[in-house]
């Protein structure tokens, strides 16, 4: 009886493990995220589920394609079929190849050679620190889809000191035994004090560096001395071999980062420690001080209370009319000091020859506004902005912006002289049809944002200038429309130097209106202009004057670093306005593909440079002009940058590469639609020394 219960017993787990077998199919784990999958007739694999233990959210691609995202310490079912690989990323970072196709081998090998090729072709990578436990002979090998290398290129690759597959694991082996002995050590300072990990890290960091660049020339070396392979051509052994060091460059780099993240944490601990320790005296002296200056404060009010109820008792009594006046003296003080907070100046715009000015005595025998300056990047963003709308010229609809600008009053004259610098754009309540125009009203609150920050930036007094608008196929004229427009957008305290500018951009040449007020509050019509304008001239006009204004003293090279410098990119120059841009944008907490740069090349003795008046968040994408886009990104990563501007690769000439943990700008040329992958052509920069820059420049 008892023998008849052992079997039945034998027979469920053995029907048990056939059922897990089925259900969960084989599994592969990288980095705590776990899949398991089923291998199809045809060599792909059917993906059932995906576990992720890790502290990060994944994201799930199979052939190359975004699956499915999995929260932290999650799992998910998934059913998808995989025919080339299986990989995932965290939000900001690169994680791992999990599987990847590896075609069947078209010629009979030796044995040893199937020895070495029966590695499970599923692990893609070395294993980290916390994966210790995996078989260390496993290795990322790139996919063999022409044939079989030869052995004498394994062996080469694997006595190589540094990217020898036995070299990387003993170097995680370290780092991983410094790691584990570090987290478990009380005192976590002295460790690193008493083994020196701030040398061994900085060491490490400073080979991985040599070395990366070096993996042409040691991939050079190791197909020069291979025999006869298989694989159709020379330079596709060679991106395999390069792809092979690559990833095991990766696994050490991997490693050094884990344990250099540990070191900064104990760092971080012991400074936060020192401060709780310590600062504890001086927060007590500034709360004492502050408590001495509240009381201080209370004493001479109830004394300033008691002297005017004394002054009342005695009889002293204030007319009210008196009284009422000098409250509302009072109050229009106040509201001067607040309407203009900044310095007016229009010292660096006057007979600068990046503005038009144009004389209103050339359109108008009666206006409140004498002279108007517009930058020549202003220009431009408007005729971008009516250039998209002459796509569907068919049909037509209103469309407008704002302008940022400043002004002066000669008060001999009562006239304004107006500049106009900076266009904003309306929000996506904005309501553009054939005959109406409603600017909506997120478009103030990008305005209001705009001026505080160039009012912070520049300590110059910026207000809204004009406003513009469009009449497609209609004329140019001022309606009674416009003209509410108009009052309800004029300044508060100084109503007269607001200007408007009206287009009929279905016209041959842009036609452009400028109205103004009078010297008498009320606004011109068009029976008062003696002068129509051209968008189209005042672009041409633009274009030019970039060119010819650019003087090198008023730039900064963000290319100068470079150690080699190609002709086809010998300079990226940044002015004083493009800089601000770009403080603006990476400030905000975005990755990816964020902004545009947008202005011209230049042929110089040396090479083409590039000249860069303006940078642009990426959903304003000017319809001309873009020369380089702006990605935003934690670590410096070459692959992460490539996969982000594969679309684009053909409309830039080079890659801005902000690093938000290292606060710094890297320069990348883009030559015939790639990358440049030789780091020496890269020039580096600090955000803070853009600034610094700014501000001897103004």
């Amino acid at each position: 009886m008892k023998c008849k219960q052992l079997y039945a017993l034998i027979l469920l787990l053995l029907w048990v493990s056939i059922c897990s077998e089925t259900v969960w199919g084989k599994q592969v784990s990288k980095n705590d995220v776990t899949i398991s999958y089923e291998i199809q007739a045809d060599s792909s694999i059917k993906v059932l589920n995906i576990w992720n233990k890790s502290s990060k959210r994944v994201i799930l691609y199979i052939d190359n394609k975004e699956s499915k995202t999995i929260n932290r310490e999650s799992s998910a079912q998934v059913n998808q079929i995989a025919r080339q690989s299986v990989r995932f990323d965290y939000p900001r970072s690169s994680g791992a190849l999990l599987w990847r196709y590896v075609a069947p081998k078209v010629e009979a090998v030796s044995s040893s050679e199937i020895e070495k090729e029966s590695v499970d072709t599923v692990t893609e990578s070395l294993p980290r620190i916390s994966q210790a436990r995996v078989n260390k002979k496993q290795e990322r090998q790139p996919s063999k889809q022409e044939g079989v290398v030869s052995e004498s290129y394994l062996d080469r690759m694997n006595r190589d000191e540094f990217f020898g597959i036995e070299s990387v694991q003993a170097y995680i082996d370290q780092v991983d035994r410094f790691s584990q002995a570090l987290l478990a050590s009380q005192d976590k300072k002295q460790f690193v004090i008493d083994y020196d990990l701030d040398e061994f890290l900085k060491n490490s960091i400073a080979e991985i560096n040599q070395k990366r660049i070096e993996i042409p020339i040691v991939a050079q070396e190791i197909v020069a001395i291979s025999k006869t392979t298989t694989i159709s051509g020379q330079e596709t052994l060679i991106n395999y071999v390069v792809e092979t060091l690559n990833n095991r460059l990766r696994n050490r780099e991997d490693a050094y980062n884990q344990l250099n993240d540990l070191v900064t944490d104990v760092y971080n601990a012991d400074s936060q420690s020192f401060l709780n320790k310590h600062d504890l005296l001086n927060y007590g002296l500034v709360g004492g001080i502050v408590l001495i200056l509240v009381i201080w404060i209370i004493i001479a009010v109830n004394k300033r209370k008691k002297g005017k109820r004394v002054s009342k008792n005695s009889g002293k009594s204030v007319p009210e009319h008196q009284t009422q006046e000098e409250a509302n003296a009072a109050i229009v003080v106040r509201r001067k000091t607040t309407s203009v907070l900044k310095k007016q100046s229009l010292d660096d715009v006057v007979n600068n020859p990046d503005y038009l000015m144009i004389d209103s005595a050339d359109f108008s025998n009666d206006s409140a506004v004498r002279r108007i300056y517009i930058k020549n990047t202003c220009i431009k963003d408007v005729y971008n902005l009516y250039a998209e709308d002459l796509r569907n010229a068919d049909n037509p609809k209103e469309d407008g912006c704002m302008v940022l600008g400043r002004w002066v009053q000669d008060e001999a004259t009562h006239t304004y002289d107006v500049s106009l610098e900076y266009v904003v754009f309306p929000g996506d309540d904005a309501v553009f049809k054939e005959y109406e125009l409603n600017f909506g009203g997120k478009i103030k609150l990008r305005i209001a944002e705009k001026l505080r920050k160039l009012r912070k930036d520049t300590n110059l007094q910026y207000d809204l200038t004009c406003w513009i608008h469009s009449h497609p196929g209609l004329g140019v004229f001022f309606s009674n429309s416009d003209s509410n427009v108009q009052m309800q957008l004029k300044h508060s305290q100084h109503p007269n130097f607001l200007v408007a500018f009206v287009v009929d951009i279905l016209t041959s040449n842009q036609e452009l209106g400028i109205f103004t007020f009078r010297g008498d509050g009320t606004i011109n019509s068009k029976g008062d202009l003696l002068k129509m304008y051209s968008l189209e001239e005042m672009y041409k006009w633009a274009l030019g004057s970039e060119r010819k204004s650019f003087i090198p003293d008023n730039f900064y090279n963000i290319l100068k670093t470079a150690n080699a410098r190609a002709a086809s990119c010998f300079g990226i120059e940044v002015n004083n306005n493009a800089i601000i841009d770009l403080t603006q944008i990476t400030i905000e907490p975005n990755t990816g593909l964020v902004g545009w740069a947008v202005g011209f090349p230049v042929d110089t003795e040396n090479g083409k440079e590039y000249i860069v008046s303006s940078l642009v968040r990426v959903h304003d994408r000017p319809a001309t002009g873009v020369v380089g886009c702006l990605v935003s990104i934690t670590h410096m990563s070459l692959p992460t940058i490539q996969r982000l501007i594969i679309p684009i690769c053909a409309d830039i000439d080079f890659v801005l590469v902000y690093s938000s943990k290292l606060m710094t700008l890297t320069s990348i040329p883009v030559v015939n639609g790639d990358v440049v992958m030789d780091e020496r052509f890269y020039g580096d920069v600090n955000i803070d020394e853009l600034k610094i820059w700014t501000r001897r420049k103004r």
